[in-house]
């Protein structure tokens, strides 16, 4: 009498504890998929600002059409690349170097076709230091002393 009520609490608490199991399972399921659309939201956002970026630093820049659409592709790429290299998980050193050797090689044909001038302002605006509200206030008042 004995094992069958302790055979029949363990069946029991085995039966509980999937049926526990599978229910938690499917509460996860919608906010996997609600992660999903944030993850999308998100990551169209950051395109989208990194296109107005480079737009923006690109029509600053004295350079004829061709040249724009070069240095446009690169950086795009260039930012594609960096995004993958944070990416593997490398040790802030390791990455640190990766991305030194990875800038040298990566802007040797947009060197080729463009000023030493223009070069440091691209490498400038790839690492984060040209302000696109000061590029603008340059705009206007370059604007206002033509008028």
């Amino acid at each position: 009498m004995k094992k069958l009520f302790l055979s029949l609490f363990i069946l029991s608490l085995f039966t509980s504890l999937s049926n526990a199991q599978i229910r938690n399972q499917r509460r996860q399921v919608p906010q996997n998929v609600n992660q999903e659309k944030e993850k999308e939201k998100y990551e169209e956002k950051a395109e989208k600002a990194k296109k107005e970026y480079i737009s923006g630093f690109v029509a600053t820049l004295k350079v004829d059409d061709f040249q724009k659409e070069i240095i446009t592709q690169s950086m795009d790429s260039y930012f594609e690349e960096i995004k993958k290299i944070n990416m593997l998980g490398l040790n802030t050193f390791e990455r640190k170097e990766y991305i030194e050797k990875f800038d040298k090689r990566h802007f040797k044909d947009v060197e080729q076709i463009v000023s030493e001038d223009i070069m440091s302002k691209i490498m400038d605006a790839v690492k984060g230091k040209w302000d696109q509200k000061e590029a603008k206030k340059k705009k206007k008042k370059r604007k206002k002393k033509e008028n």
